[in-house]
């Protein structure tokens, strides 16, 4: 039986019977054990609180505001969906989302006994939701997102629904088995109830995966370190992540229950703050992405035919000696543009007195102002990591709107057949076809280049260049 399945068919037969006995706590007295409000109990009806299976409290880790738009993964027979309901009130609007039909049909009636009008049920796994691009305000879960294969996956497609700066706050269960978490028990219980000091089994292997299928739907097999889950919604795109504290909740003696939040940090800061951390704590000289020697770039910069006294731009530039060569070859107008303040200091500080012909700019492609004009755009590695369609075309429209008449854009991308991955960051492949699609009106694709790319530990990876003419 497939995991899906299995935990479809654990989590129909809880809708069918909550009072049946699946060996872990639930019901409106571990509602309580988690501090859940008195007037929530007040306000929903009895029989709702049955079925509440809750890791921990998420409504502890931040406000729901009247008007906000929650997203519940996992919703289950609807508990902590209809509380959202109740706070973000008549203008705001609860979505659930739940992979078992029993479930989402049960939360459902659940807000139909409660007469809630502003509930939303839909039937879906978490890693694709039918929704827009930051229509979210605050996702919620409670013990879902550990059950998902793909925790990587899930991160990615929350980051997609939230609004910038939208909310994360969710309880699931963590692989306890690590003594660090002795230090972050919270109140809920004595710290001897909350982490025990029996010895453990051996840790869950990052992921997810286990031999014994049984023990997805129970929340063992699959569980992270907290540290591991925390490093997964950073790489996401996560800003202020923290991890909240444990709570009473066990389901073996390897995890325990804890809660988190965090916050969505923009496309362009998640940027920054990433190539800041790489070019800070990583020699740029050993990356994989590191040319020896940017014979290539120097060659199709080149072959367009430029005047010393030409503008050019290396955008995404890193720490790249493209510029160093450029200089000695003498080029007097390079400017050069990195999101990142640490690489574009390693450059100043190694070419020394050159630097004085080179033009320095911190920002984010998307959003910078560029008030030259150039007659090469010169991009080795920064467009692929550009995921939305909306960043895509305002990167195109910054092409056009700085390259002079006639003036030429160097695009270099990994290729259909390279890596899907770089600096532990997703990337889009291409090839003519899809570059040609990317164009906005007025760039027209010349011609393209299929190179492989050694890196440093003389591995090879499959590269695209693109050459685009503007008018």
């Amino acid at each position: 039986m497939s995991m899906d399945a299995q935990i479809i068919t654990l989590y129909s037969e809880l809708a069918e019977d909550p009072m049946q006995d699946f060996g872990w706590e639930k019901g409106r007295a571990n509602a309580k054990a988690h501090g859940y409000e008195d007037v929530w109990f007040e306000q929903l009806p009895e029989v709702i609180w049955d079925y509440c299976a809750a890791v921990g409290n998420p409504f502890r880790q931040g406000e729901i505001k009247p008007g906000d738009t929650v997203l519940d993964l996992g919703c289950g027979a609807g508990v902590d969906l209809l509380i959202s309901a109740l706070q973000t009130g008549d203008k705001g609007r609860a979505i659930g989302i739940d992979i078992t039909p029993k479930m989402v049909a049960k939360a459902q009636e659940h807000a139909r006994m409660a007469g809630l009008d502003n509930v939303e049920v839909m039937e879906s796994d978490l890693s694709s939701i039918r929704l827009d691009d930051g229509s979210v305000d605050v996702v919620i879960s409670n013990g879902a997102i550990n059950l998902s294969e793909s925790k990587e996956a899930v991160f990615a497609e929350i980051y997609r629904l939230l609004k910038p700066e939208g909310r994360l706050l969710f309880a699931d269960m963590i692989d306890s088995t690590e003594p660090a978490l002795l230090s972050f028990c919270s109140i809920e219980k004595p710290a001897s109830s909350c982490c025990s000091s029996e010895p453990a089994p051996s840790p869950v292997e990052s992921g997810c995966s286990s031999s014994d299928e049984s023990e997805w739907a129970n929340c063992v097999a699959g569980t992270l370190k907290k540290e591991e889950l925390i490093e997964i919604m950073r790489v996401a795109g996560f800003g202020e992540i923290e991890c909240m504290g444990a709570t009473h909740y066990k389901t073996s003696e390897s995890t325990i229950g804890a809660t988190f939040r965090a916050i969505k940090i923009a496309p362009e800061l998640h940027r920054k703050l990433h190539w800041e951390q790489v070019f800070e704590t990583k020699d740029y000289r050993k990356v994989l992405w590191h040319q020896e020697s940017p014979a290539l770039s120097v060659r199709l910069i080149e072959s367009v035919g430029t005047l010393p006294d030409e503008a050019i731009i290396d955008v995404g530039c890193g720490a790249s000696l493209l510029v160093d060569a450029l200089i000695w070859k003498g080029q007097k107008n390079v400017t050069l543009l990195d999101v990142a303040e640490a690489p574009l200091q390693i450059v100043k500080e190694r070419l020394d007195v050159s630097s004085g012909s080179v033009k320095y700019l911190c920002a984010d492609v998307t959003q910078a102002e560029l008030k030259e004009n150039y007659s090469i755009w010169h991009d080795r590695a920064l467009f692929h990591f550009l995921l939305r369609p909306r960043e895509r075309e305002s990167y195109m429209r910054k092409v056009y709107s700085s390259l002079v008449p006639g003036g030429t854009a160097i695009i270099g991308t990994f290729a259909v057949n390279g890596p899907t991955t770089c600096s532990d960051l997703d990337i889009v492949q291409y090839d003519s076809k899809r570059m040609e699609k990317e164009l906005v009106p007025g760039l027209e694709l010349i011609r393209s280049h299929k190179v492989m790319h050694l890196t440093p530990q003389k591995s090879e990876q499959a590269y695209n260049y693109f050459m685009i003419r503007k008018g």
